[in-house]
C-alpha cells in the first residue's frame, strides 16, 4: 500500500530542474511551429525504435538531427513511419497508452492531497478555453525558481505508476508550492525518481502536468524515462535553438490535462507560499 512522508528537500532533485532550467536558457525558448513534431516508439529487432514523420529531413532537418543524436547516444533505430498501400501506418499499428499513464497520475496526485475524487484525463483532451495556459520554458523556469521553497512529500508508487514507467519503482518525490506574483496566483508542482519527471500546475478545475521523457542539449542528449515506459507510446518532440554550436536544446514529453474538483483546486499538497 503507498504511503507518503514528510521530508526535507532532496538536493539531487533541486539540482535537476535548476540546471534544466539554466541550460534552457542557452536556447531561444520562443515556440516555433517548425521545430515541433510527434514522434512514437516500439520495439523493433529487439531495440527500442523512435518512428518519425515522412519527409522529415526535408521539412525539419533540425529536428532529424537532433533525434540521429538521442537515437545514437542512446541505442535506438530511429525509423520513418511511412504509409504504403500494403502496410498500414505504424503510429495506427501500435497499441498507444497515454490513458494507463494518465490514470497513474490521477493516482498519483491523490497520494499526494489532491482532495475530492480522482482526477481522470479531461474528455475531450485539451485545455478548457479560459483556463491558464504557461509554455514549457516558462513552466520550467516557474519551477525552478519555487523548489527551494516547495514542499515535499515522498511516496510509493501505485501499481499504475509502476507499470506504465517501465516498472519503475523507486519512491517519487513530489512538490508543491503556491506561487504569488503580480499577474498570476498558481500552485505549481514537481514530480521527481529515476524513471518519472514530471512539471504541472492547476489550471483553475483542470491539473496541467508535462511528463519528461528526455532531452538535453545536441552535444548530449539523454532518455530520461525508462526504456520501457517508452515502448508503444507517443509523445511530443520540442527543438529549440541556440546560436551557440552544438546547443541547441531537445525536449521529448507528453502532455496530460486532467479534470479536478472546481472546490478544491489549487489545494494539491500542503504547500508554502512564494512571492515572487
Amino acid at each position: 500500500m503507498a504511503t507518503a512522508e514528510q521530508t526535507q528537500i532532496i538536493p539531487d532533485s533541486e539540482s535537476w530542474i535548476n540546471g534544466l532550467s539554466s541550460i534552457m536558457r542557452l536556447s531561444d525558448t520562443r515556440l516555433d511551429p517548425s521545430l515541433k513534431t510527434v514522434i512514437s516508439s516500439d520495439v523493433k529487432n529487439g531495440k527500442l525504435a523512435l518512428f518519425v514523420p515522412p519527409e522529415m529531413s526535408e521539412l525539419q532537418p533540425e529536428n532529424l538531427r537532433y533525434l540521429h543524436a538521442l537515437a545514437s547516444r542512446n541505442g535506438c533505430m530511429l525509423i520513418e513511419d511511412r504509409r504504403t498501400s500494403d502496410i498500414r501506418p505504424l503510429v495506427e499499428q501500435r497499441d498507444l497508452k497515454p490513458h494507463q499513464l494518465a490514470i497513474g497520475i490521477g493516482e498519483l496526485l491523490k497520494q499526494t492531497g489532491m482532495p475530492g475524487a480522482q482526477a481522470k484525463l479531461s474528455n475531450p483532451h485539451r485545455l478548457i478555453p479560459g483556463n491558464p495556459h504557461i509554455d514549457v520554458p516558462e513552466l520550467v523556469d516557474m519551477v525552478s525558481a519555487t523548489v527551494s521553497k516547495c514542499k515535499q512529500v515522498v511516496v510509493l508508487p501505485t501499481p499504475a505508476m509502476v507499470t506504465t514507467t517501465g516498472n519503475e519503482t523507486h519512491p517519487i518525490r513530489a512538490y508543491a508550492c503556491k506561487l504569488v506574483t503580480a499577474d498570476a496566483n498558481l500552485t505549481l508542482s514537481f514530480f521527481d525518481s529515476p524513471g518519472f519527471k514530471a512539471i504541472g500546475y492547476v489550471a483553475n478545475n483542470q491539473f496541467v502536468i508535462h511528463v519528461f521523457i528526455g532531452g538535453g542539449s545536441l552535444r548530449s542528449p539523454h532518455i530520461w524515462a525508462n526504456f520501457d515506459a517508452m515502448l508503444k507510446n507517443r509523445f511530443r518532440f520540442q527543438l529549440f535553438r541556440s546560436t551557440q554550436p552544438g546547443q541547441d536544446f531537445g525536449l521529448l514529453y507528453n502532455t496530460f490535462y486532467l479534470d479536478i474538483d472546481t472546490n478544491q483546486a489549487g489545494h494539491s499538497v500542503n504547500h508554502n507560499s512564494v512571492n515572487l
